[in-house]
């Protein structure tokens, strides 16, 4: 059990750190099965619309809140008391950062992507770079999100 910090609700700070954790692996879960989504998708061009709408609709109402709230309640138990060793300074940049891109480049570039195979299909040259591009976004994003559990799993000493 994680020991909440002085002066918090022994058992407030243990459901929010419960919350935290769940809706991060779920959101952590989704993110990881869209790779399977898109290269399933990508083998039958008439599924591909269907799995990136689906990629899309997980992201915008599951995975992304999930992400949200997995923040809010870091900053809640961060307001109980939580310290926050460099480590924990690290990851929260990171997962500013994260967000910054989830929804700035991702989400936006998710959107297009389904737009542009739509209207020209998965063999137009555009809508390649349009899929190549959105594909780094989403590692780069999943490279920030690995690096973000592991600062929170092995607590290194950065300072």
């Amino acid at each position: 059990m994680h020991v909440p910090p002085e002066g918090a609700h022994p058992f407030f700070y243990t459901l929010l750190v419960f919350v935290h954790i769940f809706v991060t692996m779920v959101a952590v879960g989704l993110n990881a099965s869209y790779a399977i989504w898109i290269s399933r998708g990508a083998k039958d061009a008439a599924s591909l619309p269907f799995a990136l709408r689906g990629v899309k609709f997980l992201d915008d109402y599951v995975a992304n809140p999930c992400y949200l709230l997995g923040g809010l309640t870091g900053v809640l138990m961060i307001a109980m008391g939580k310290a926050i060793a460099p480590y924990l300074w690290a990851a929260i940049g990171l997962y500013i950062v994260a967000m910054a891109v989830a929804y700035g480049f991702y989400t936006p570039l998710l959107s297009r992507q389904i737009r542009l195979l739509e209207a020209k299909g998965a063999s137009d040259a555009e809508y390649q770079a349009l899929a190549q591009r959105s594909n780094r976004v989403g590692v780069a994003m999943g490279v920030m999100v690995v690096l973000i559990v592991l600062l929170k799993i092995f607590e290194p000493s950065l300072g």
